[in-house]
């Protein structure tokens, strides 16, 4: 089996920024950065088993066959695996899918 390299389009690293900095800017500098940390860990960790979640259950993302994976039960990483890439384009919090 060929290894599955993991690849953040633009739009996720950027939503991964932001969750950091809304953390840190809410008194909290040294969780933010540890938290992005465990969110790339968690992003890079699905190239283990991408088969592991589900489709996403909104209809536009269920369209394109788009997987969502829940981490910390607020945060979905919104991906898809082409070939050899798991390409992770999207950090959404829950709450944002509602």
């Amino acid at each position: 089996m060929e290894k599955i390299e993991v690849v953040y389009k633009e739009k996720a690293r950027l939503s991964i920024q932001s969750i950091a900095m809304y953390i840190e800017e809410n008194g909290y500098p040294e969780t933010s950065e540890k938290f992005a940390i465990k969110l790339f860990e968690f992003g890079d960790s699905l190239e283990n088993f991408p088969n592991k979640y589900p489709l996403c259950k909104r209809k536009s993302l269920k369209r394109q066959n788009l997987k969502c994976a829940t981490f910390k039960k607020n945060y979905i990483f919104v991906y898809k695996l082409i070939e050899t890439e798991l390409v992770i384009y999207n950090v959404i919090h829950s709450k944002r899918l509602k």
